[in-house]
């Protein structure tokens, strides 16, 4: 095929998968799935021939489409797509043939960051080019670039004030770029001094040990860290690395303490656990770890993947009835077998509470499995037999309830 030919397909692709200009999120999918499959087979074809320059100019068509295309990809499509056209960039950028230099791939990603192509797509060609094109006079490119979008982003938020929430963004990447020029360190340092975001003071941070400043970037992590407090959802990667960098540095008692305190905030993790039985004796193991496990409530639902790992199976069930009986279905292998009672008193308790709470079929059905459970249990049978017969004469009239209690 010719380029002609091969760009007439990527143009008959998205026409098949889109009306009026706008892919609904079924059409999108297809889309997605057509024109992901015809790069993959225009990158076999043309590497095969040699033919790089052609490849390029491909991905790059195809790319700008989707950028420009009215499209509903709440699926993921467009992670998808991007992360084939990249694969594609990066075999022409290993290779770089003579009639495609890296100056003029650098150049095209460049000329498409004016608003070609919708922001997110943008982003894409950026984080593209910050992590190729190391070479000194892209270096500079680059600078020269971000420092014009940042001026031009400060004058536009004096009237858009919410413009000035991306700044800090691409100042870090001009961080990065000085890092990777050796500029001082004090120059580095003084044009981050008045950036405040988490993310620019942990790239302050890396650039600092890699300068092998390492009291510096203990000092940023350790403000991080302490930011870090005890939390169910989100890992508290900050206090981890500064653990990490505690270990890497010879500062043992700062290092042990900073594991111990991530036990409280990340308890649960199996890795952790594993962790702190190497900084203390064998011997002393127990002890420790129950002294450690003490210190939990009986309702801390974190803390059951510990009793679980370490066959506490006692502090297991303790915590289970505690935690309600999601946590039964996931440890009932460990505790059905040796707590029969405990368990189908989980069981029965559930049952009381769900039914009368229930108000639909899923509800119903629900309670009806719980009954089925209890009947794997000595003595269950019988008991979920009279709980069928209390809730058919408790709720006589929910019809679905009583289907779905036949034959219990």
């Amino acid at each position: 095929m010719t380029l002609a030919e091969y760009k007439k397909e990527i143009t008959a692709i998205f026409r098949r998968n889109t009306r009026s200009g706008f892919a609904d999120w079924r059409q999108c999918g297809r889309l997605g799935s057509e024109i992901e499959g015809f790069l993959e087979r225009s990158r076999k074809e043309l590497l095969k021939a040699g033919r790089e320059k052609d490849l390029f100019e491909i991905a790059c068509r195809a790319f700008v489409k989707w950028g420009t295309t009215d499209k509903d990809d709440s699926n993921g499509e467009t992670q998808y797509f991007v992360g084939v056209v990249c694969d594609i960039w990066d075999s022409i950028y290993e290779r770089e043939p003579a009639d495609l230099t890296h100056e003029k791939m650098f150049d095209w990603f460049i000329s498409k960051m004016d608003g070609t192509v919708i922001d997110y797509m943008e982003d894409v060609l950026l984080e593209y080019i910050m992590d190729h094109f190391k070479e000194p006079e892209f270096l500079a490119k680059k600078l020269d670039f971000l420092y014009a979008r940042i001026s031009d982003l400060t004058e536009k938020a004096k009237e858009d004030s919410w413009r000035s929430y991306s700044i800090e963004g691409y100042k870090r990447d001009v961080l990065q770029i000085m890092s990777e020029q050796k500029r001082p360190i004090e120059f580095i340092r003084n044009y981050a001094k008045d950036m405040t975001h988490p993310g620019s003071r942990e790239l302050l941070a890396d650039i600092e040990q890699g300068y092998g400043n390492g009291s510096e970037a203990i000092a940023i992590y350790e403000d991080l860290a302490a930011g870090e407090t005890e939390r169910v959802w989100g890992r508290h990667d900050y206090s981890i690395k500064l653990k990490d960098i505690y270990k890497e540095s010879g500062l043992q008692t700062k290092y042990e303490e900073q594991l111990e305190r991530l036990l409280y905030l990340e308890t649960g993790s199996e890795e952790l656990l594993e962790e702190y039985k190497t900084i203390i004796p064998l011997e002393d193991w127990e002890k420790v770890r129950d002294r450690l496990f003490d210190s939990f409530k009986p309702n801390n639902y974190r803390a059951l993947t510990w009793y679980a790992q370490e066959g506490c199976l006692d502090r297991l069930m303790d915590g289970v009835e505690a935690c309600g009986y999601p946590y039964l279905k996931t440890y009932r292998k460990k505790l059905e077998g040796i707590y029969p009672e405990r368990c189908l008193a989980i069981l029965i308790k559930t049952a009381d509470e769900d039914a009368e709470a229930a108000n639909k079929r899923q509800d119903y059905q629900h309670v009806a499995r719980v009954l089925r459970w209890m009947r794997k249990y000595p003595g269950g049978e019988k008991k979920a037999a009279e709980l069928a017969e209390k809730y058919r004469a408790a709720y006589p009239r929910r019809r679905a309830m009583l289907e779905e209690l036949e034959g219990i």
